[in-house]
């Protein structure tokens, strides 16, 4: 585990999600208990037989004996705790429980279960697990068994099941901010800080088309937030190639508008929303395409048309927010020579999945 990557994480998510949006955030605060004192933890150890993965000890020993983490937080362990020794954990593969009125099935789910520490309630009955003995020794293993499915493995590792949810709460809160920040120097700068905090996108490798263009996607972000327009058109470009399903073409054309939008080809990019809106079926990226026509309009003064459009978006979205377009509207009818509208950040979709980004 990388201790220095995850202060540096807990202390954005601590500053940025002021509100505990993230799921989990009103139970731990994003806070620590203190670290468990290392002859404790292998009095522990040595009651139940087994030694934990060096990750975990990481976490308990340096950062805290429970805490910010996954799901509700990560558990503490109790030093003065009814210890019994831990058998080996059976599975290697997802396994699923037997009927509850077969006979055995009492005896089947209590084998099921050894080998497993508990390390993080998801709510409703459902666990995530470390095994701590057997086969699969170190892994983090999702246990949904309470309403009959399966109990499967979640990560390779403690530290990477961490690491991930460090990653994903990064990602949620950048998007939120990229949401609610004006298009500003503060705001550049605040972006930026969370973008350094992320890890780079994994190489595609032989991955679905789906993930391809993904990660293609999420690495022309960060170019886009830099002013890099050419590495951000090449990004584009190489998604484009890939030929991932139909739904994702919304998501490039969207990314593309704002790069149009970026290098000031106003009319080019409003062609592009336009061109890209009847074939959107989704309703976060028809909302989002709605979104920045109205602002490219705004951008050209063209105010009763941009009117116009606002009550297309309002017809065609009613769920959506349009707080931020009638604050627009209204900016632009007081000053008729201006826009009176600086671009507002907002996230970019890809199909199915939301990416944080420019819009």
């Amino acid at each position: 585990m990388d201790l220095d990557v995850i202060r540096r994480g807990i202390d954005a998510l601590r500053e940025y999600d002021t509100d505990l949006c993230c799921f989990g955030a009103r139970e731990h605060h994003y806070g620590f208990k203190p670290p468990l004192d290392e002859a404790a933890l292998e009095a522990i150890e040595a009651r139940i037989g087994v030694r934990f993965p060096a990750d975990y000890r990481t976490f308990l020993t340096r950062l805290g004996n429970g805490g910010a983490g996954p799901y509700y937080g990560v558990h503490g362990l109790r030093p003065d705790g009814a210890w019994a020794r831990f058998h080996p954990f059976p599975f290697t593969e997802e396994w699923e429980p037997p009927y509850q009125d077969d006979e055995d099935y009492d005896d089947v789910m209590e084998g099921a279960f050894e080998g497993l520490l508990p390390v993080a309630e998801h709510g409703c009955g459902y666990r995530s697990h470390l095994v701590v003995n057997g086969p699969a020794a170190g892994q983090i293993w999702g246990d949904w068994t309470c309403v009959g499915e399966v109990l499967a493995p979640e990560a390779e590792s403690f530290g990477m099941w961490y690491h991930d949810w460090l990653e994903n709460s990064l990602r949620e809160v950048l998007g939120n901010r990229i949401k609610a920040t004006v298009h500003d120097e503060t705001g550049w700068s605040v972006d930026r800080r969370l973008l350094s905090l992320l890890p780079p996108p994994p190489v595609a490798g032989d991955a679905q088309p789906e993930v391809r263009v993904l990660r293609l996607l999420m690495r022309a972000y960060p170019a886009l937030y830099e002013r890099r327009h050419g590495d951000a058109r090449d990004l584009l470009a190489q998604a484009r190639a890939v030929g991932a399903p139909a739904d994702y073409e919304v998501g490039i054309a969207l990314a593309d508008a704002v790069l149009l939008r970026e290098e000031g080809r106003i009319a080019d990019a409003l062609t592009t929303v336009e061109h890209t809106i009847p074939r959107c079926g989704w309703p976060f990226e028809k909302a989002r395409l709605y979104r920045l026509r109205v602002e490219l309009l705004l951008m050209q003064n063209r105010l009763d048309d941009a009117r116009a459009a606002t009550e297309e978006y309002i017809a065609h979205c009613p769920d959506d927010d349009f707080g931020y377009v009638r604050r627009a509207l209204l900016g632009s009818s007081r000053d008729t020579g201006k826009t009176g509208h600086e671009p507002i950040l907002m996230p970019v979709s890809l199909g199915r999945r939301t990416v944080s980004g420019p819009p």
